[in-house]
């Protein structure tokens, strides 16, 4: 018997060479955008609310700046006669409103000076939750509560 040839040893399979994906030509011009309109929104806040506007506090424990954004967001919610009487929004106002009760109690919570405009929103926010929105009492309620916001602009 003849001694036959060692096998040739084992050829590496050739790697494939590392292909460096780019990213799709869309991304940046999105990003772009998306920055572009932040920066946009923030800067027509920033003139909208002036430096003068109590909304335009920035610190988390500025109760001014959660009571003038609970009458700003209350100045937009119609007489209760009105939401009784089949108005389309009228989901929109009385979530507007609870949202204004919750800053109201938000600012009371830091700021003893605002208590009595929490109380006001707190009759307002029990008869929006148990739809008791006719009569005097309830627009009695609810110009309280303008009548207390008003004052915070004086």
């Amino acid at each position: 018997m003849t001694a036959s040839a060692p096998p040739p040893p084992p050829s590496t399979p050739p790697t494939p060479a590392t292909v460096r994906r780019t990213a799709p030509r869309w991304i940046a011009p999105v990003v772009a955008a998306v920055v572009a309109a932040g920066a946009g929104v923030g800067i027509g806040w920033l003139l909208w609310a002036g430096p003068d506007s109590a909304a335009s506090g920035t610190g988390l424990d500025d109760a001014a700046a959660d009571a003038a954004g609970a009458c700003q967001a209350w100045q937009r919610v119609p007489a209760f006669s009105t939401l009784t009487d089949g108005d389309k929004d009228a989901a929109h106002h009385f979530n507007r409103a609870i949202s204004a009760a919750y800053l109201a109690q938000t600012a009371a919570e830091l700021d003893d000076r605002y208590k009595a405009l929490n109380k006001a929103f707190e009759d307002v926010h029990n008869r929006l939750r148990t739809f008791k929105l006719k009569g005097a009492e309830a627009e009695a309620d609810h110009e309280k509560v303008t009548a207390l916001c008003a004052d915070l602009d004086d």
